[in-house]
Order: structure tokens, then C-alpha cells, then sequence
């Protein structure tokens, strides 16, 4: 055979090795056994640097194979060994010169979010990071990663998202964030969030999330039921941790992956043949705070009121204090603690229940739950680390409960008002004034028996100022009694207050509403300039914006019906207080900013103007604005729903069709439209409030016009 002279062998190149070393440099150097970990047990107990030079820890088979299994299951903690593989058999050298500018862009966002994790930044070269993070500013409309985001926020950037999946085999836990990650977030929903409804204990929740990471970090399956917990809290707390950092559609996005999961693994979990405590507290979780109408369709009927009431009734909650079940408990010992968070939610719900009868809306004069057909002690007044005790105290003493407790009281009397008030009113009457005279006594007594820490009056904010410091929630807790008790004055007096203005027969129903109306405005200026100011802000609720609203239309409402009154200027600059009120609650929150525009899309469809006699005795049409005219139909179509503390949590905006006319209005009128978007709110305000002498709004149009505005929300509590 010839053999190949030295320079033809010279200019052949030198075929590769047909596998690349798959031992650290140290292994190889030393003729050791490499396990091929990064870094491996020889290096790590040498405490020698670890390095596999221009290869990665694995062939590159191997490395197709693991990134296969790390995509299915990714790893549910920081703390987990990494991947062996994560990277090629090239150098990333040769991979940006052999393939186009985007791949290794994209190999790269791989690495980040599904193998490497906080490793990217060593593992990646310089030039390559600069790159991908301007990759990533051309792509700002996803979600990034941040300390809030935990897990969901990354899976979720890079491409895979939980709610595309079969919620009865997705799999759970590798959804979960970090156990340091998930107990932040729970303590987010402890201290901010949890004190509105109180449906946990949080020491007891603790230990669940606990067992459920040591059961995972041991290759076992997790107990379902505190995965459903945990994903509910989770939810929560993501949806209004990000609302104050990133934009409203990826606060939305993250708490509706994690709310479904929290149906996913009620779904895997059986809940509803086999429906259980934990269960019950992560779907009324999620239904009180989140709107069900944002959810996945195939996990959102797990949390409708009458689901919840439904699974409720099937653990015998409304039979807790019955003698038969009394008798049972005494024969087996059982957990007092886990009694009385029974009575907390079988209550909760009765409360919601009773409180929505007295809302506009289809519950509206109706309620679900009866008294008489159930046998369930009342909450008792004591902290959480009491309940084995069972030793109720005045509701003079602040607890953790007391917020509860009034919020039950006021439910208790809209069920009264409704029982009284639906009679007439289901006959297509109006309720007498003598019957709105005698449940308005009821309101006011029970108004009477708020305890002095949740009053506004200079005394007890004097007297507690030590007690809002060091428990902020009591604070906050007294804003949102005082203001659904005032909203529901307002409410009860709504048929009589525009009379009362000219007949004295119902002046009591004139002064009482505009009373409501300024204290509601007051509460909230305090919930935005004192101490302790809300976290996250209170224009984040709902439930806050809707009640300031519906007090600043009542005073607008007042001046259009009064405008020939002699302190007309002074009730207008009232008014424009209250509209530079929602201006900033605009701007600070994109919660009010959608809830907000929805309500003033309702105003401007009401808003009317008259006909007036000119100087020559003939009828004139007083012009108005292209800001009012075109904005009946131009309004933005709010797309985040949020939760309610004091009325309305799944929100939702009514649908009005828009007639051919009117479609037609609308597009001829685009350079109106731009002039509306540019105008502030204060200035649609002005225009009405110059106009008030001219607006054509009889009884029936107001009337209407208010219950809209109450029904641009499911009403929830």
C-alpha cells in the first residue's frame, strides 16, 4: 500500500475523536474516576476547581437525553443538583460562528430558564450575555424573572405554560417555586392579603408547606390538597406583589397560571367526590381575591359561590354545632383548632352570601344559605395561637377575628333588609319610606357596635395610634368597615335621596346619602395620606375604587338636581375633589385606571341634555361636547378583573350592544375620540359639572343609572 507522503498528510485534516472526554481536566491529568457532576466528587472533596474545558460534563447523546427529561420535569429547587449536561460537544465559539445570530439567542434563553437556572451567567460568554439581554428588551412584553416571580414567571417566559396542559395529568410539583421562594410569598399573603378574610392558620399552613417541600425533596408525592393550598396563596399574593412592579397583564398572566394549578390539583386530588378542609380554603382563596371570569374555563366552576357552598354543606359544615355532630366529637378526640376554622369558613361564606342579596345584580333580594336550616356556633373572638382554649372575649378586645366578626354583623342586617325589602320590591313595588325608616335604624344600631379601634373619629384614632403601629391590619381592617357600612347608608336611602332634596317629607334620606357619600371619600384620602399606609396600595382593590366612585356620582348627582342652590360653587369643588381622588387612583393602579373607565363609559351613557328655550322663545339643544358624545361607546374595555374586600371581587363590565346608529357615530367621530383620550378625567367632570344646569335626568334615568354602575361588577364580599 502506498503510504501518504508528509505533505499530503500535512494537508489532510486530522479526523475528531470519535467521542469527546467526558472526564474533568483534574480526572484525567490524575487517571482518575470522574462521576462527570459539575463539579465532580473528586474535585469537590480535593476542593480543586472543576473543568471540562471546551466540552461539557457528558456526550453529547447524554445531553440530548437529560435536556429531554429537564424540560418534562424541571428541578422544584434551587438547591437541587443540576443537570450533568448543559452543553454541547462545540465550544460557544464555534456554535455563534456556525450557526445564525439567533440560535445560540435562543439556546441560550434555554439555558437560563430550563438547565442552567442562576448558573447562566458563568456558564454563558460575555458577548453572548450582552446579546441576549437585548434580546430580551426587544421581547419586554413577556414576563421576566425577578425575586417576586418564583418559578410560574420562568417556566412561563420560556414557553411553557401550565394552562395549556390536561389539568387531571399535568404535573404539579414541577410548577412549584423553591421552598425560600414559596415561603416568601406566603408571608406576603400573611401579612398583606390574609387579614381581609382570614381563612387560614398560618402557623398550621406553615407546616403544611413545609411537609410538602421535605415529602418532594424525598422523591415522594406531595399530599395534593396543601399543593392546592399552596398554589392558591401563591396566586394571590403574585397577582398583587407584581401589580406595583410590573404591568397589569403579567400580574394577570402569573396569578391565572397559579390559580390553575390550584384547580389542577383539586381536579387530581378528587375534591369534589371527596371534598376536604384544605381543599375548601384554597378555592375560597382564590374566589375571594381573583375574579373567576379571567380563570381557565376548565378549572373557574371549582370556584363559583355556589361550588363552594355546595362543597361545604358535603363536609357538614352548616350541621358543625348540631347535637349529633357534638356527640361524635366527644366520643373521638378531635382538633379543636381544626373546629373552629370550620366555623371561620362555614361563616365566611354565609357572610358573602347575605351581604350580595343587598347588591344590584341577579342575587340581587335573594340569599342562598337560611339560618334556620343550620347549627353553627359563631366565630370565636381569640387569636389563632388560642383556639385550643375556646375562650371567646369581648369584641372590645382586637383580634385577629374582630374584622370578621363586624363584617358578619353587617351581613346579618343586609339579610334583614332583604327579607323586609324583597316583598315589595319583587311586586314591582317601590319600598315604602316607612320600612327604609325602620331598617335604617337596624343599620345605624349595628353601626353603633363597632368596637372604638374601628372608628374614625379624633379620639379613637388618638387612642390607637399605638395599636395601628404595631398592627396594621387593624388599621386597614377599620377602613374597610367604615366603608361598607357607609356605601350600604347610601344604598338603603337610594330611591328617596334625589326627593329629599326638595320634599322634607324625605330630607332624612337627602342628608344621610351625601353624609355616606363624603364619609366614604374621607376614608379613602386617609387610606392614601396616613399612617399606616395600605400595602399593596388601596386603589390595588377593587372593591375601594368601586365604593369611591359610586359616593363621587352621588355628590355629582346632587349638584345636577341642586344647581340653583346658593352653596352650588362649593358642592362642584367637592365634587372635582372626589374626581381628582379617582385621578389618582388612575394612575397609581391600573386596577382603577379599567374599573374606572368601565364606570365612566355607564356615566357618559346616562348623561343627557336638555332642551332649553333660546332668546327668540324657540327650543335649542344645548351643544354639547364630542368629549361626552363620543365617549358613550369609546371607553377602554377593562381586562383585569380584581377581588373585592367590601362588595364587588369578580369583576366584570356589562356589554351594551351598540345600536347601527351608534357604531356609526362612533366612527365618524375619530378626531373626538383622540381628544378623549388626551383629556383627564377632572376635565369630562368640569364639562358635566358646567352643563348640570342643562342635564336631562329624571327619576327613572338616575335610578337606572346607579344600579349600572353598581352592576359593573359581580357583587362579592
Amino acid at each position: 500500500m502506498k503510504r501518504k507522503t508528509r505533505a499530503e498528510t500535512s494537508a489532510t485534516p486530522r479526523k475528531q475523536p470519535r467521542q469527546d472526554p467526558v472526564s474533568c481536566e483534574s480526572c484525567r491529568r490524575k487517571k482518575l474516576k470522574c462521576d462527570r457532576c459539575l463539579p465532580c466528587s473528586n474535585c469537590a472533596s480535593r476542593r480543586t476547581d472543576c473543568s471540562y474545558g471546551g466540552y461539557g460534563p457528558g456526550t453529547a447523546s447524554l445531553a440530548k437525553k437529560a435536556g429531554i427529561q429537564t424540560a418534562e420535569r424541571p428541578s422544584l429547587d434551587n438547591t437541587v443538583t443540576p443537570p450533568r449536561v448543559t452543553q454541547s460537544t462545540k465550544t460557544p465559539h464555534d456554535r455563534t460562528q456556525s450557526r445564525s445570530a439567533e440560535d445560540p439567542l435562543m439556546t441560550a434563553d434555554r439555558l437560563e430558564n430550563i438547565l442552567m437556572g442562576h448558573r447562566v451567567p458563568s456558564a454563558v460568554p460575555a458577548p453572548l450575555r450582552k446579546e441576549l439581554s437585548r434580546h430580551g428588551r426587544m421581547h419586554a412584553s413577556r414576563p421576566h424573572r425577578n425575586t417576586a416571580s418564583g418559578t410560574i414567571l420562568g417556566v412561563v417566559r420560556g414557553g411553557r405554560v401550565a394552562s395549556h396542559e390536561n389539568p387531571a395529568t399535568v404535573h404539579l410539583p414541577s410548577f412549584l417555586p423553591s421552598e425560600a421562594e414559596a415561603m416568601r410569598l406566603f408571608d406576603y399573603y400573611h401579612n398583606h392579603l390574609d387579614y381581609q378574610y382570614h381563612l387560614i392558620i398560618p402557623t398550621r399552613t406553615k407546616c403544611d408547606i413545609y411537609a410538602l417541600y421535605e415529602s418532594i425533596a424525598r422523591d415522594k408525592p406531595g399530599n395534593l390538597n396543601h399543593i392546592a393550598l399552596l398554589f392558591s396563596i401563591l396566586a394571590t399574593s403574585l397577582f398583587f406583589q407584581l401589580l406595583s412592579t410590573e404591568p397589569a397583564e403579567v400580574a394577570e398572566m402569573c396569578s391565572r397560571e397559579a390559580a390553575f394549578l390550584t384547580g389542577a390539583a383539586l381536579i387530581q386530588s378528587n375534591y369534589l367526590a371527596y371534598p376536604n378542609t384544605e381543599g375548601l380554603q384554597a378555592a375560597m382563596i382564590i374566589a375571594h381575591h381573583l375574579s373567576t371570569l379571567t380563570l381557565n374555563p376548565s378549572v373557574s366552576s371549582l370556584f363559583l359561590h355556589g361550588g363552594l357552598v355546595s362543597q361545604a354543606k358535603s363536609l357538614g359544615l352548616h350541621l358543625l354545632d348540631s347535637p349529633r355532630t357534638v356527640d361524635e366529637r366527644r366520643q373521638d378526640e378531635h382538633d379543636k383548632a381544626e373546629t373552629e376554622l370550620k366555623r371561620r369558613l362555614w361563616w365566611d361564606l354565609a357572610s358573602y352570601d347575605w351581604l350580595i342579596g343587598f347588591l344590584s345584580g341577579p342575587q340581587e333580594w335573594t340569599y342562598t344559605i337560611q339560618p334556620q336550616h343550620m347549627n353553627v356556633h359563631r366565630p370565636l373572638n381569640i387569636e389563632d395561637d388560642h383556639m385550643e382554649y375556646e375562650t371567646n372575649l369581648p369584641l372590645s378586645t382586637p383580634t385577629c377575628m374582630s374584622y370578621t366578626l363586624c363584617r358578619l354583623r353587617l351581613a346579618e342586617v343586609c339579610r334583614e333588609i332583604v327579607d323586609a325589602a324583597a316583598p315589595e320590591y319583587l311586586q314591582g313595588q317601590g319600598i315604602g319610606y316607612e320600612t327604609v325608616l325602620d331598617l335604617d335604624r337596624k343599620l345605624q344600631q349595628a353601626y353603633s357596635e363597632i368596637p372604638a379601634f374601628f372608628r374614625f373619629d379624633q379620639s379613637s384614632r388618638r387612642e390607637f395610634a399605638c395599636l395601628y403601629r404595631e398592627r396594621p391590619e387593624i388599621a386597614w381592617q377599620r377602613a374597610f368597615i367604615q366603608q361598607g357600612y357607609h356605601s350600604r347608608f347610601c344604598r338603603l336611602h337610594r330611591q328617596y335621596f334625589v326627593r329629599g332634596a326638595k320634599d322634607p317629607r324625605y330630607s332624612y334620606s337627602h342628608v344621610v346619602s351625601l353624609q355616606s357619600a363624603r364619609r366614604v371619600l374621607e376614608v379613602k384620602r386617609i387610606m392614601d395620606e396616613e399612617e399606616p399606609l395600605f400595602t399593596p396600595n388601596s386603589s390595588c382593590f377593587w372593591a375601594v375604587m368601586h365604593h369611591v366612585f359610586m359616593a363621587a356620582v352621588t355628590l355629582l348627582i346632587d349638584v345636577c338636581f341642586n344647581w340653583d342652590d346658593i352653596l352650588a360653587d362649593r358642592r362642584k369643588e367637592e365634587v372635582l375633589n372626589a374626581c381628582r381622588l379617582l385621578s389618582r387612583a388612575q394612575q397609581s393602579s391600573s386596577v382603577a385606571r379599567e374599573g374606572i373607565n368601565a364606570m365612566m363609559g355607564i356615566l357618559r351613557k346616562h348623561w343627557k341634555q336638555e332642551k332649553r328655550p333660546d332668546s327668540r322663545g324657540q327650543q335649542a339643544q344645548v351643544p354639547s361636547s364630542p368629549l361626552l358624545d363620543a365617549s358613550a361607546l369609546h371607553y377602554q374595555e377593562p381586562i383585569l378583573p380584581v377581588n373585592a374586600i367590601q362588595e364587588p371581587k369578580d369583576v366584570y363590565f356589562t356589554h351594551s350592544a351598540p345600536t347601527r346608529d351608534s357604531l356609526a357615530q362612533v366612527q365618524s367621530t375619530d378626531s373626538a375620540s383622540a381628544e378623549l383620550g388626551a383629556a383627564s378625567l377632572e376635565d369630562l367632570w368640569n364639562e358635566m359639572l358646567d352643563k348640570s344646569a342643562h342635564v336631562g335626568l329624571g327619576t327613572p334615568d338616575w335610578m337606572d343609572l346607579l344600579t349600572e354602575l353598581t352592576n359593573t361588577t359581580v357583587p362579592c364580599e
